[in-house]
This record gives structure tokens, sequence and C-alpha cells, in this order.
């Protein structure tokens, strides 16, 4: 598909990401949000207004998690129900910290489809490093005691590689850490170019400009993706208290960001992001995911890359 054809008037929105929460009870060393978010940004966002989205996006697929954690609010079995009574999948990615007990199980009752279980580290030492707590086995009990609770949803875990240059040893470690899982193993990005890369390949547009994915964050801001950590401010096209969704994604900000990206004149928090580089082996390993696609969408970015 090439990218000059594209018009966004003919894009149906497949999935959005909804933040429902924008702060997080971790601090994990490789994320840039660990140093503090912009305070507007740390918001919640009420019921009626995720509603209201759901009703003018018409996504098939949403995610509640975004930038911030959303299992700190314990109203989110609520959003699991409007998301179901609206007919769409509800997917979670998460520290999986808080998902235990009585709570994973109003989340998972209430018709919670998929939770990943972000785990970066392979031993308690490298976890506590990389993600700043202590909690690596209560965690990876969480992620047990989910998947033995029901197979109504689908309970996955997500890692990084710590060492490009050890890359088949920690794939190996990360395999033997979750016994008989749905797992991804990828290699360690930059978040919209906060970091030095260390991804090697052609550089032309992700694709997420033109892809039906809507982004919102929980104070209403829209962004391209959820890869601008960090650069919250500057990556906002509109607020959804502002306008409309539909009036955003047919705005100039949003258009002069695609004409960016077909030009290769890419903004400042895009330029230096490593999902511009196409690396076909950023996914070391998964037995579900694919590179490309998101979890559950119906779309593959490499579709939009022209």
């Amino acid at each position: 598909m090439g990218l000059t054809n594209l018009n966004p008037l003919q894009i149906t929105i497949n999935r959005a990401v909804l933040e429902i929460n924008g702060s997080c009870n971790y601090t994990c060393t490789m994320c840039p949000q660990s140093q503090g978010r912009d305070h507007s940004f740390l918001d919640s966002m009420d019921l009626d207004t995720f509603k209201r989205l759901l009703k003018e996006l018409n996504p098939s697929i949403v995610n509640l998690d975004g930038s911030g954690e959303a299992t700190m609010l314990k109203t989110l079995p609520y959003y699991i129900e409007a998301v179901k009574d609206f007919g769409a999948k509800a997917y979670i990615f998460s520290n999986g910290l808080k998902m235990k007990g009585q709570y994973m199980k109003d989340c998972v009752n209430a018709g919670l489809d998929f939770y990943r279980f972000s785990i970066i580290g392979y031993t308690p030492d490298l976890y506590s490093k990389w993600m700043k707590s202590s909690s690596f086995y209560w965690v990876l009990d969480n992620l047990y005691n989910m998947r033995d609770y029901s197979d109504m949803c689908f309970v996955s875990s997500y890692h990084l590689i710590l060492d490009n240059n050890n890359l088949e040893y920690e794939k190996q470690k990360y395999l033997s850490l979750i016994d008989d899982g749905n797992i991804e193993i990828w290699k360690m990005h930059n978040w919209a170019g906060s970091y030095e890369s260390s991804r090697k390949g052609e550089i032309k547009t992700c694709g997420r400009p033109f892809s039906p994915d809507a982004v919102v964050r929980a104070n209403g801001a829209v962004h391209p993706c959820c890869q601008v950590l960090g650069k919250d401010v500057e990556a906002t096209l509109g607020n959804i208290h502002d306008n409309t969704f539909e009036e955003i994604w047919n705005g100039s900000l949003y258009e002069d960001l695609r004409d960016r990206h077909r030009t290769g004149n890419y903004p400042d928090y895009c330029k230096s992001c490593d999902f511009l580089i196409s690396d076909p082996e950023v996914l070391v390993y998964s037995n579900y995911a694919k590179d490309g696609n998101m979890n559950g969408a119906d779309f593959n970015l490499k579709e939009y890359t022209g």
C-alpha cells in the first residue's frame, strides 16, 4: 500500500489504546518516564469519558494501559465491563504486581480477554536492576495464579533482551523461567529515541501514523503511538476534551505528521526512534506474537510502511 495514496478518512479504527491511568507504581530503568512524567499526564480517565470514546472510535480491540499502569485503578473491572458491553476485546499490558487475589478474579470475570505481564530480567537481581522492584517471585506467582484461575483470559509474559551479545543465552533463560507459557521476547527498544539504539537496518516510516490505531492518554491527549514515552507534551496532536477524535485524526497536526513520515523529515519525537529501523530480528522469540502485528489487532504495521 503506497503511503501517498493513504487517506485517513478511509481508515476505520481497529485498535484503540485508551489509557485509563497515567501514573505507574514502577520506575523501570529502561523507561524514560521513570524520571517523572509531565504532571498533566498523571490523571486517570473517568468512566463516562471512556465510554464516550468507545462509541466515537468504535474499535474492535481496546488496550486499557498506554504509558500508565491500569491496575492502579481499583475500578478497573468496570472499564473492562464497559469494553465487553460495547462488544470489543479488552487487553492489558502490565507489570502485574497488583493483578492478584479477588481483584484478579474480578478483572477476569468482567471479561478480560488478554493480559500480559512485563518481566524484564530473568533473575531476582536483574529484575530489581531493570524494574526497580523486589517483587520478582510475587509477580511470577501472580502470573501462574491468573493462568490457573480461568482459561477465559489469554495470559502471557513479555521480556526484553538485556545484552544483545548474549541473546541466545538470555532467550533460553526467559524460556526456562516461564513454564509452558505464552511468551514474547524482544530486543530492547529506545522509546522514541530516548536512548541510543543498537538496531541496524533500513530507516523508513513505522507505519503507525497511517494505521487504524488510536492512542488517547488518560488526560485526553491524542498521541501517534505508545512509544513516545518521555515526550508526552511535544507528541500531542490534540485533546479529545477540546475536539472530537475525528477532528484530531483529520486535523493539521496529524496530517503534518503523516507528511513527515512520507518524506522522511520526521519530527523530533520520532526521528531517533528505533521503530523506524527495519530489523527482522527484533522479535527474538514468541509462540503467538508476530513482528508488526499489534496483539489481537486485524492489521500488521508493515502494510503501512510503503
